[in-house]
């Protein structure tokens, strides 16, 4: 089995590492529910601190359920959002990111930092709402998940379209905000409807290469070019349908090659990591696939680096590739948070 050397160990101690999407908020709300107040720090941090991510980005509603949890619904919303805030403001060294500012502390990789965001917008009516959001510290948001709803059309869509009336304003609404646009999970004419109408750099935050694995969720070597001409980042995606074909051939190696091949597309300045890992709850995802009778072994992350204890695996394999520090250094966190200093520089 692989394993980290030295060296890139040293890296990712000595610089920020950013997870640019994760669902653990979801779980943070699950497990209060379980009686357990401080799952956060109790529960995740020691898994981060093995994995040495100094910042994730959290999801705290969107346009899916997980067992009984409908994420769109506005009650839950709020639930979830009151518990992440109060579990990171209850430790010194945990920070909500808000601001420029914020990421400027999170680049001194002083402590753990957090940035709230939305996976689809179901839940969100008008603009009076998402406004609302921001005033909860929300500050990145995905228009949808896989399908339709008021703003766009998600890939899974079988005749997508590109963004409604409604979606284009929330688009104008973001960058008037100040709020980082992710446009993870969008369709093709969405996506591209999307850039028409914001034009602070966009964020890809758990996609791979189509050219490289013909999957929906990932982009097209256009739309790699766009985010790199835009000054964008595109987060690496860990599972493996993201990664090959043939999942059982999605080693950190060949999650490698889709490094490479954005890299040659857009350069090493638009690469994150965002694995999207689930190992945490995969009970309920394992739950999800048996209700939509779907392949038991669909939820399988990268063979090597399944969960963010063993990230440092994959950073070696980006080394061992050819990419030099300062990108390997770009790759981990600086690319990331490049990207939220521009945008969020006018947020209080």
């Amino acid at each position: 089995m692989k394993t980290a050397s030295d060296r890139i160990r040293a890296l990712m101690s000595a610089h920020p590492v950013v997870d640019t999407h994760s669902d653990y908020a979801i779980e943070l709300y699950r497990r209060e529910q379980d009686g357990v107040s401080d799952a956060l720090a109790s529960e995740h941090l020691p898994a981060l601190r093995e994995g040495m991510v100094s910042m994730e980005v959290l999801t705290v509603a969107g346009d899916f359920d997980i067992d009984t949890l409908k994420l769109w619904d506005q009650r839950l919303t709020r639930g979830v959002i009151d518990a992440t805030r109060r579990q990171i403001t209850a430790h010194a060294d945990f920070h909500i990111v808000r601001s420029a500012e914020d990421v400027a502390h999170a680049a001194k990789r002083e402590g753990t930092h957090f940035m709230l965001a939305l996976e689809g917008i179901r839940g969100v009516e008008d603009l009076a709402a998402l406004r609302m959001l921001h005033a909860f510290d929300v500050r990145a948001v995905i228009l949808t998940h896989n399908e339709r709803n008021l703003a766009a059309d998600g890939c899974g869509e079988p005749q997508p379209g590109g963004l409604s009336k409604f979606g284009r304003a929330v688009a104008r609404e973001l960058e008037q905000l100040r709020m980082i646009f992710d446009l993870a999970h969008l369709s093709d004419p969405s996506f591209w409807d999307a850039l028409d109408h914001y034009t602070l750099p966009p964020v890809v935050s758990h996609s791979n290469a189509r050219a490289l694995c013909d999957h929906r969720r990932n982009l097209t070597d256009e739309q790699i070019r766009e985010i790199g001409r835009r000054g964008g980042v595109i987060g690496l995606n860990f599972l493996a349908m993201f990664i090959d074909a043939d999942r059982g051939s999605a080693t950190t190696d060949r999650l490698a090659d889709h490094a490479v091949h954005i890299s040659a597309l857009a350069g090493a300045q638009s690469l994150a990591l965002g694995p999207d890992y689930a190992d945490y709850y995969m009970d309920a995802m394992l739950r999800w696939l048996q209700r939509d009778q779907l392949p038991a072994d669909l939820m399988t992350f990268v063979h090597g680096a399944e969960t963010v204890r063993t990230l440092p695996v994959f950073i070696q394999a980006l080394a061992d590739r050819g990419f030099s520090d300062d990108e390997l250094i770009g790759i981990l966190g600086g690319n990331a948070l490049r990207i939220y200093s521009t945008v969020l520089s006018h947020n209080n």
